[in-house]
């Protein structure tokens, strides 16, 4: 028995440690590359896609995903980005500090500096060849620092504020799957993407981060903040349409469909050609 048990846990760690060997390309739509980082690929060999919510929010208007992983070689990254429409920057690990030009301080969690590096490559083509770009909680984050912004690396400790709120509750970092939800209103800026989709100043949201934009790269503009004054979500001023939100709509367009309008204005913007 003992043996059997140690053969089970021999094989499941062989599996995780293969990392991401998945159907790379689906779907024939308009075509959306998602990153995949070291814990994302690992999971997958399990069976466990943390994406798969980003994936069917996408696919429900006809898009087609490209699964770019840290574990691609420089060609095949590339290949696979010379496929994209678009790219979606998915929530994940901390960011590591020294992309905005900070040191790490104490209260930083997990980093995946292999993910920080594909993420900057894939950013970085899409601006070349201008082509849209999504943003979910880290991926906000990442779009802020790419273009030159910086984060507070702990909300808790770095944000000072008379009306704090909480931004997540329990968090399970062994599966990376958020525990317990928690929500937080926040207020959207007039003449804004997202005012224009919500039609509203109000809206309640969930959250699962602990860090925030601090600095907001320069061309872009905050679209909505938290009651405590935390950045919620932001967008290119300019021709490229580059939207961050710090919540996760994904999780919420089952009880609040409203949600579906970020994805479809995304999808939209693949359809739309981008002007040089």
């Amino acid at each position: 028995m003992m043996i059997k048990k140690i053969t089970l846990g021999f094989l499941i760690l062989l599996i995780i440690l293969t990392g991401c060997r998945e159907q790379a390309i689906t779907g024939n739509g308009p075509r959306i590359g998602i990153t995949y980082g070291n814990i994302q690929c690992k999971l997958l060999r399990l069976g466990i896609d943390i994406n798969e919510q980003y994936k069917t929010a996408l696919q429900k208007y006809g898009a087609g995903i490209i699964m770019i992983s840290v574990n691609d070689t420089d060609e095949d990254a590339g290949r696979k980005l010379s496929l994209c429409n678009g790219i979606l920057i998915p929530g994940g690990y901390d960011i590591d500090p020294s992309r905005y030009g900070e040191k790490h301080d104490t209260r930083l969690e997990a980093v995946d500096t292999a993910l920080d590096s594909l993420e900057f490559r894939v950013l970085a083509y899409a601006r070349k060849m201008n082509i849209p770009v999504l943003g979910i909680c880290r991926g906000e984050q990442m779009i802020n620092v790419f273009y030159g912004g910086t984060l507070y690396q702990d909300i808790p400790s770095m944000l000072r504020s008379d009306n704090p709120v909480p931004h997540r509750n329990q968090v399970n970092l062994v599966f990376y799957k958020h525990a317990t939800a928690c929500y937080h209103d926040i207020v959207i800026e007039k003449g804004t993407l997202l005012n224009d989709l919500f039609g509203e100043k109000v809206i309640s949201v969930n959250t699962y981060h602990h860090q925030a934009v601090k600095n907001t790269a320069p061309g872009f503009r905050v679209s909505a903040r938290s009651v405590d004054g935390s950045v919620e979500a932001i967008e290119n001023t300019g021709k490229q349409f580059v939207m961050g939100v710090q919540f996760h709509p994904e999780k919420m367009i089952d009880d609040n469909p409203s949600m579906h309008g970020i994805f479809r204005l995304f999808i939209e913007k693949l359809q739309t050609p981008a002007v040089n």
